[in-house]
């Protein structure tokens, strides 16, 4: 039995105008208020409509479900996280903050940041079956790093597969406090200090790889690659 395709489609009728363009918008982020304030069990077409000002009927032309509305969102999320980080890789030239300490506070940020949405949102998209997109958009940014000559990687030469173990590492940091629903807050300016201690310890042991280290590396490449769905968030 073949594999179930993930959804490729989340909206029904792609905006053309730029009414329609505000129309989907505003029913986007209606949504993400009824998703804020009622959570899953409470997320409803009726309850965004009436939020959004639309019949739904309306809300229907464009998204065809709850489903894609939820897998908008979290595409959306995802594109503001590109575009946040690729900002702050963007100032990593400026002196006020070093830029792996720049990169690791948007990193942490956004992730600490409406926790309880961003947790529905991804658990949606990862059970869609998008965990390949999800895969190369980390893969994307990973790259915008290693290329870019005052980021992280400008500190010591490292091999993909280095790149790959830091930045999943971080990202691991990150996630966890998304994850997070019980006990004490933690206190994000030790977070951050301690996820940027990992990054220079990393790069202070790091050595420059051999052979087996770039097979490894083509190892991953090809292992993430064959994951990776045909679009991306």
């Amino acid at each position: 039995m073949p594999p179930r395709k993930p959804p490729r489609a989340v909206v029904r009728r792609a905006p053309r105008q730029q009414r329609a363009h505000d129309t989907v918008a505003i029913i986007l982020e209606a949504a993400q208020q009824i998703l804020r304030a009622h959570g899953l069990p409470g997320f409803n077409t009726n309850r965004i409509a009436e939020r959004a000002g639309v019949s739904v009927g309306s809300l229907y032309g464009y998204f065809p479900n709850k489903q894609s509305i939820l897998l908008a969102l979290a595409r959306r999320l995802l594109a503001e996280d590109r575009e946040a980080f690729l900002a702050a890789l963007a100032a990593a030239d400026e002196a006020t903050v070093d830029p792996i300490r720049r990169l690791v506070r948007v990193l942490l940020a956004r992730h600490a940041h409406d926790a309880p949405v961003r947790r529905v949102l991804l658990g949606v998209y990862m059970g869609a079956g998008l965990a390949g997109d999800d895969a190369h958009h980390i893969a994307q940014l990973t790259e915008a790093v290693a290329s870019h000559p005052q980021g992280p990687r400008a500190a010591r030469a490292l091999a993909p597969i280095q790149l790959f173990v830091i930045a999943r590492a971080v990202l691991g940091v990150a996630r966890a406090l998304t994850d997070a629903r019980d006990g004490p807050a933690l206190p994000m300016q030790a977070v951050e200090d301690e996820a940027v201690k990992l990054v220079n310890a990393y790069l202070l042991a790091a050595t420059p790889s051999d052979a087996g280290g770039n097979a490894a590396a083509n190892s991953v490449n090809s292992a993430s690659s064959s994951a990776r769905m045909p679009s991306s968030p």
